[in-house]
């Protein structure tokens, strides 16, 4: 599944490609030594590490990958949590760093298009693209950010706040859920006042309709 997904990544930036990334280690030596793709599948020798290392966990299993890119501009990071024993759900996210005010996936079309595939791939309970400044409305749930996948079949009517809202559909044609928008003039900012505002009020029109869980109910 992850090996898809940086095929999918690769297809709008080659810095994100399935021949990018790496096993993250302790040293900078350490987190070059390990390709974790090769071909159709996860490399042999990557693999051999992944199960000696997620075996030492009780709570949960978990791997980090990185892009082998030591520029902040152009690194990325994947980090990956399942097969938890204490009735969370497994999650993962990817992280990139982009210079103001661009995105490093390109517009919110585009962007949008990654969160479609993705969730193609693993069906979750949910999915966010935000920043690390931005703060949502309520502390015990997800915050909307630049956009939020929900499995549900949202409508205009639900969430007037939101400047789009983009149905994802199965193999079958079926919409299983919907890609709620905040922002579509630019990358969203969790700086910009008016981005914050847009957000928050798609958080508060999702509470009031009890479509946005909370944390706990992952």
């Amino acid at each position: 599944m992850v090996q898809r997904f940086t095929q999918i990544l690769g297809a709008e930036d080659a810095l994100l490609g399935e021949s990018a990334w790496y096993l993250c280690g302790d040293t900078k030596d350490d987190s070059y030594r390990y390709p974790v793709f090769r071909g159709d599948g996860p490399a042999t020798a990557a693999l051999a590490v992944l199960n000696q290392e997620v075996d030492w966990d009780d709570v949960m299993k978990s791997f980090a990958l990185w892009n082998g890119q030591l520029e902040i501009t152009k690194g990325a990071s994947i980090s990956y949590y399942f097969d938890r024993t204490d009735g969370a759900a497994s999650a993962w996210s990817l992280a990139l760093v982009s210079k103001p005010p661009s995105s490093r996936l390109g517009a919110w079309t585009r962007v949008a298009k990654v969160i479609s595939e993705a969730v193609k791939i693993w069906r979750p309970l949910l999915a966010t693209v935000d920043t690390r400044n931005y703060e949502g409305v309520f502390p015990d749930r997800p915050g909307v950010g630049w956009m939020i996948y929900l499995p549900t079949i949202l409508t205009e009517h639900q969430v007037p706040e939101a400047r789009a809202l983009i149905g994802v559909e199965d193999e079958g044609n079926q919409q299983m859920g919907t890609i709620v928008v905040s922002v579509t003039d630019g990358p969203f900012s969790g700086t910009d006042p008016e981005h914050v505002r847009s957000a928050n009020a798609i958080e508060v029109r999702l509470v009031d309709q009890d479509l946005l869980p909370r944390y706990v109910d992952l």
